[in-house]
């Protein structure tokens, strides 16, 4: 599904460092690898399990890219905002990768939403689904389901699993569902509150 990500207030080093160097080309920032490696730090450690916000699967600073949530060549204005910025999966054909430059109002931007307002799951495909079938709710669901490509088969297949796994688990143990493993944090709350 999506995670709502809880931003935190930007790092320190991140601020001086901006004060500091006038960065207009994201390139020569990213090579710069000491506050790069910083600002993934503080990215991940405010998103929940240090998962992707997108597809929620785990990612760590070497398997990771910083993403723009409003892409920035349109909104060149947010190149180093804070608030515009997680740190996502590098999946090819999903998630950043798969939004690339594409920008809509109907995005469901996890910083300033809650996804899981907008999404329930399948649980016999592993599929997301949007809760409402009102026009902009529905909408809005639709378009960052297609734009981040989250219905892919490997996620779905990896979800199904997952799902599987967790309700077989919690037939026979409904009393310490604590133990078992959070691998989609959003799709674990789904499946508990069906319990």
């Amino acid at each position: 599904l999506m995670l709502k990500v809880n931003k935190k207030s930007e790092p320190e080093e991140f601020t001086k460092y901006k004060k500091k160097n006038k960065v207009i080309n994201w390139k020569d920032f990213t090579s710069e690898s000491e506050i790069k490696k910083l600002l993934k730090e503080a990215l991940l450690e405010e998103q929940e399990n240090s998962c992707c916000p997108y597809c929620e699967t785990e990612i760590n600073l070497n398997d990771s890219q910083i993403e723009h949530i409003k892409p920035k060549d349109k909104f060149p204005e947010l190149l180093i905002d804070y608030n515009n910025l997680i740190a996502c999966c590098l999946e090819n054909k999903r998630c950043g990768n798969s939004k690339a430059n594409k920008w809509d109002e109907l995005f469901i931007n996890p910083v300033t939403e809650n996804p899981e307002d907008y999404f329930k799951y399948d649980i016999k495909t592993g599929k997301i689904i949007p809760i409402f079938k009102e026009k902009e709710k529905f909408e809005k669901a639709e378009y960052t389901i297609d734009l981040l490509n989250l219905n892919d088969n490997r996620l779905c297949n990896i979800r199904r699993k997952y799902i599987l796994e967790f309700l077989s688990y919690s037939s026979n143990n409904e009393n310490n569902l604590s133990d078992y493993p959070i691998k989609f944090p959003s799709l674990r709350r789904y499946l508990e509150g069906r319990l």
